[in-house]
């Protein structure tokens, strides 16, 4: 027997609405606080942690179907919250009196909450490192120590932590710029020197316009620095997200360089451009009671699909007055074809309206056009009868005289 079930499973899967990484939601402990400073053996005191979405914008794939390769028909840019299960500080030495919290909710990209602990200092002299345990849902959960100075004069070194948040245009079609603005934040708790941003990938068709290394600079606790990148794109630029790799490199206070790697996600969006490529009818001269057949072949100039692609005229006719194309492909045409029965003499003028579907949306074209019936020439007739009757009475006359020199020369 087939296994249909696993099949079917398998298809609705992959028919779902799929997230992809412009940026995964994740959360980081930003800044925290002890107080008092330093405790004393057995004192009461408090970690208050800043808890931030770190993500500035993701990505969803979702389409109806598959295309070749394996890439989904459409692409949408959303902002991802990242939904916090539960913060709790784990630790063999500090104990925590209140403070766990579970099922806090979500916090939307580059949002952050506070969360504040009461703990009680060990009994004895040193230094602990208490984890504060940051579970997320969908995601993978953080770790990170927290240093609790119990009476010891041992200076704790802080550390310097960026934050950038990426501004993108939603989307740009091939062939042009991609302005990115790009806001560095020193979230740590000591200043950053010798910051640098550089560009390390992109694609064949993405190009750099501005340097591909930023020199920022220190930062201080607090900070903001911008940074502001150009890229250009080609023709060539496959339609959907491309991404561009930056690498953020700062020093530490005590000497050390921290690295760290952000994406740009580069949304191109086709647009299709319909224009008219030929127009002809049958009859070429068009009379008045003659039935029409008026071909207009419309072309995709653009650099996406035009879906969904409607035509309509508004002569006074009786007739197909609206045609329904389908789908036209970069660089194709199809043609919309009308019937109808051509009405009283004269010159007309008239809207052809072409309306279609593409990344931006539904879009509108109306071009102006003109169309000459003619009269039946009743004048003309009335002669060309009278050549007919002309005729065919001189061939009657010639025909007789004939017979008539035939007899007398018998």
């Amino acid at each position: 027997m087939i296994p249909y079930r696993p099949l079917l499973v398998f298809l609705l899967l992959f028919l779902c609405v799929v997230p992809a990484g412009a940026e995964s939601p994740t959360v980081m402990v930003a800044d925290y606080t002890i107080t008092p400073s330093v405790l004393q053996p057995g004192d009461v005191g408090t970690i208050t942690a800043i808890i931030r979405n770190t993500a500035g914008m993701a990505s969803v794939q979702q389409g109806t179907g598959i295309q070749t390769g394996g890439a989904f028909e459409s692409v949408r840019s959303t902002d991802i919250s990242v939904n916090i299960e539960s913060v709790q500080i784990v630790s063999r030495d500090v104990e925590v009196i209140s403070g766990n919290y579970k099922r806090i909710g979500a916090i939307g990209p580059g949002q952050s909450i506070p969360i504040t602990f009461l703990i009680r200092a060990p009994k004895q002299d040193g230094i602990y490192f208490p984890e504060i345990w940051i579970d997320v849902t969908g995601g993978q959960s953080v770790r990170q120590p927290i240093p609790v100075n119990v009476n010891t004069q041992i200076a704790l070194v802080k550390k310097p932590a960026l934050t950038a948040i990426k501004t993108v245009p939603e989307g740009i079609n091939p062939g042009e710029d991609a302005y990115a603005h790009v806001v560095l934040r020193n979230d740590g708790l000591s200043r950053a020197d010798l910051v640098t941003v550089a560009v390390n990938c992109s694609s064949p068709t993405i190009t750099q316009k501005t340097p591909s290394i930023f020199h920022v600079g220190s930062m201080e606790k607090g900070a903001n620095a911008t940074v502001d990148m150009i890229f250009a794109t080609d023709k060539n630029t496959p339609i959907g997200i491309n991404r561009v790799c930056l690498s953020i490199t700062y020093v530490s206070p005590d000497g050390t360089t921290t690295t760290q790697d952000e994406t740009l996600v580069i949304h191109v969006k086709g647009r299709a451009r319909i224009g008219i490529a030929s127009l002809s009818s049958d009859p070429v001269q068009v009379k008045s009671g003659d039935t029409v057949t008026l071909i207009i072949r419309l072309e995709n100039t653009g650099t996406d699909n035009a879906n969904s692609v409607r035509a309509g005229i508004d002569l006074p006719v009786s007739g197909t007055k609206d045609a329904f194309i389908g789908r036209i492909e970069p660089d194709n045409d199809a043609p919309a074809v009308f019937i109808f029965r051509a009405g009283d003499p004269g010159e007309y003028r008239y809207n052809l309206t072409v309306q279609y579907e593409d990344d931006y949306g539904v879009q509108s074209r109306t071009e102006l056009l003109q169309m000459a019936v003619h009269g039946t020439n009743s004048l003309a007739l009335f002669i060309a009868a009278l050549i007919v009757i002309a005729l065919f009475g001189a061939g009657a006359y010639w025909y007789l005289a004939r017979g008539r020199k035939g007899s007398g020369d018998a």
